[in-house]
């Protein structure tokens, strides 16, 4: 029987192609996220944060954080047992997905349900408290254009935004990142954590 010999600059060729890249859209639907971040991350349930259209940089260091247990307080705690069964480069797809995905008309439609539409006076007061905390020099102007990699807060819901801040303050939410904000926002009360989460949920993204 004849060998069949494949030249060598072959064999280097095949041995070089990459791995197929993961698929950020196929691994959000295979790990379940809907049921917590809804429809493409933009229509997420009571105390779950809208993802759509957030910083791929922030998500994917928050995926990392949660699958190696340095952020650990409520409400991620469920999130480990799953992302901890994902590898970088999935990470990576549904941080990058994620990102790409519209927030827009998928929350327009159920705007009281994603935490939108809510208290002007209420907001109003938050914004003077984003103004006057220094909040706008990592998260940009109504918190619609943060630094590199920190969160989008513009359009995010408010009673999950209300529960971070609150856990940063009391340092229960204690990454390295969470430690910088304790500064800012360890004086304020219960009522101003409202006012806050209230504007930001409102604000626009960008």
């Amino acid at each position: 029987m004849n060998k069949i010999i494949l030249p060598l600059a072959l064999l280097a060729l095949l041995g070089a192609a990459p791995a197929l890249a993961a698929d950020g859209k196929a691994l959000y639907a295979a790990k379940g996220c809907a049921a917590c971040h809804g429809v493409d991350g933009a229509r997420p349930i009571a105390g779950s944060p809208v993802l759509a259209g957030q910083n791929a940089v922030y998500l994917l260091r928050q995926m990392t954080e949660i699958a190696d247990g340095t952020r650990s307080s409520a409400p991620v705690k469920v999130m480990k047992p799953v992302i901890e069964k994902t590898n970088p480069d999935e990470r990576k797809a549904l941080a990058d997905w994620l990102a790409t995905q519209k927030l827009g008309e998928a929350v327009a439609g159920d705007a009281a349900k994603a935490g939108i539409v809510g208290d002007a006076a209420k907001a109003a007061a938050g914004a003077e408290l984003f103004e006057d905390n220094g909040c706008i020099g990592c998260h940009g102007a109504d918190g619609a254009k943060p630094l590199a990699d920190y969160p989008i807060l513009a359009g995010q819901r408010r009673d999950y935004l209300a529960t971070q801040i609150k856990a940063i303050r009391d340092e229960i939410r204690s990454t390295r990142r969470a430690r910088l904000m304790v500064a800012n926002v360890r004086q304020f009360k219960d009522v101003q954590v409202e006012q806050l989460a209230e504007f930001l949920s409102q604000s626009k993204r960008r």
